[in-house]
């Protein structure tokens, strides 16, 4: 890998000093192990879909979709910014402040167990009014119920995940969720051939609670290399983080997760129902194919750049978070137009049910490039502590995604969600590019002291 790195800085001409050098070589092999284990939990997850379309149908497939939806949203609001809140201030303090970064896992911690619990609680209760007023299918209240644990498991899993990013350790992440793709894997294979519909149902918890298990080994291991113990009598004491940073960000989460779900839901209440949602899945599948290599980078330069914010020079910061973005950019524009190229591979694959997603795919790619380019710029305020300046872009793109998708999906159905979408991010990528630029042009390139999320005065 080191090799590599300085062969591809002379090829490109590009001089660095040693810790540019340094930290190039991080970031990439940070990105490419982080790549490696998204491909194989990635890969897992789109060998069930096919698995789940072609033995369900579109029908069975949007029915499976009304449950994944609703616990992905549960799971938004339960996990109450925790993982973004572990990754960012985890990075800071791990070699600096060992303890403080120990009481901060360990306020996190609590916080997951917390927010999981309680979502899993209210998808209990309500899992009647949801089945038979929202998914109009009362049959369904059984698969809410059964998965409802999922919203426990899932914050876990984004809260170890999160500190595993801040300490920076790509290789253990990587074996984990290889280990949790494979495992998930067979538990829906092996379910879904013998039960059908009932077995995909109980395939998600399964699946959820042995990421638990790979995921918390590896972070032990890893707290106990890097010398950080989880202080659970002391975490009170950073509260600050959890009402400056994670507040925010849960809100945003909260916001964010709430409008897809009911844009989703505004799609079952169309003609076509779950059938019409089952066709969105399908196409929304290949949406995060687009977004999977940014995404990666996106989360592996996140602890970079807040490293970078916090103890490096203005004009390197900006120039790694810009030059970041534009490749997790160019990186979605490549994946989406391959993945347009083999439209009829895909449609194959789905099934003669999901005919109709090839109509919706160009829109669904072009939504997913823009997503990949704003999701990047949104780093700079991360690494800023501006947390209050992304929850009022996320306020305004679910308002957009809802009121374009309320006037659209009556007569466009599945493809007004998809123009939704398109419409709703092109507005935040000019919304956190605005705020990004100046947020960098705030900062001086003679590292003058400023005010960091904690409130605390430090040297820029």
């Amino acid at each position: 890998m080191s090799n590599f790195v300085d062969l591809l800085l002379s090829k490109l001409g590009i001089a660095v000093d040693a810790s540019t050098r340094d930290r190039v070589k991080r970031q990439v092999a940070g990105f490419l192990k982080t790549l490696l284990g998204t491909l194989g939990t990635q890969a897992g997850t789109y060998l069930s879909i096919i698995l789940l379309t072609r033995f369900l149908g579109a029908e069975g497939f949007g029915r499976y979709a009304a449950i994944q939806a609703t616990l992905i949203a549960s799971f938004g609001l339960s996990s109450l910014g925790i993982g973004i809140t572990a990754t960012r201030f985890v990075a800071r303090f791990r070699v600096s402040n060992p303890e403080r970064a120990g009481r901060i896992i360990g306020l996190c911690s609590l916080i997951a167990i917390f927010g999981g619990l309680l979502f899993t609680v209210l998808l209990l209760l309500w899992a009647e009014p949801i089945a038979i007023h929202v998914f109009r299918s009362g049959d369904l209240q059984w698969a809410i119920r059964t998965s409802s644990i999922c919203c426990l498991l899932l914050t876990w899993n984004a809260h170890q995940v999160g500190t595993l990013m801040g300490f920076q350790a790509f290789g253990r992440l990587l074996r984990a969720q290889l280990l949790q793709s494979a495992t998930a894997l067979t538990i829906t294979l092996t379910l879904v051939l013998s039960f059908g519909f009932v077995g995909a149902i109980v395939a998600l918890p399964l699946a959820a609670a042995t990421g638990c298990v790979y995921l918390h080994r590896e972070l032990r291991a890893e707290s106990s290399a890097q010398g950080v113990v989880t202080d659970f009598v002391n975490c009170w004491s950073e509260r600050k983080v959890l009402f400056q940073f994670a507040l925010p960000a849960a809100a945003s989460g909260m916001i964010g997760s709430g409008a897809v779900w009911c844009a989703q839901m505004l799609l079952i209440s169309s003609e076509a129902g779950l059938a019409e949602l089952g066709l969105w899945t399908a196409a929304a599948s290949i949406r995060g194919a687009v977004l999977l290599a940014p995404g990666v980078l996106a989360r592996v330069s996140s602890p970079i750049l807040s490293s970078l914010h916090d103890h490096d020079r203005a004009e390197t910061y900006s120039r790694t978070m810009w030059s970041t973005a534009m490749a997790a950019t160019i990186g979605a524009l490549a994946a989406g137009l391959l993945l347009q190229s083999s439209t009829p591979l895909l449609l194959r694959l789905f099934g003669r049910d999901f005919l109709r997603v090839g109509e919706m795919l160009p829109l669904v790619i072009a939504s997913a490039v823009v997503e990949a380019y704003a999701c990047s710029v949104s780093q700079a305020l991360v690494a800023h502590g501006q947390l209050k300046y992304q929850l009022g872009i996320i306020v305004a793109w679910a308002a957009s995604l809802l009121l374009v998708g309320w006037k659209l999906i009556p007569d466009y159905a599945a493809s007004g969600l998809a123009i939704a979408y398109l419409l709703a991010w092109l507005g935040t990528a000019l919304g956190y590019t605005w705020i990004a630029r100046r947020l960098i042009a705030a900062r001086t390139f003679a590292l003058p002291t400023v005010r960091d999320p904690l409130g605390t005065l430090r040297a820029g």
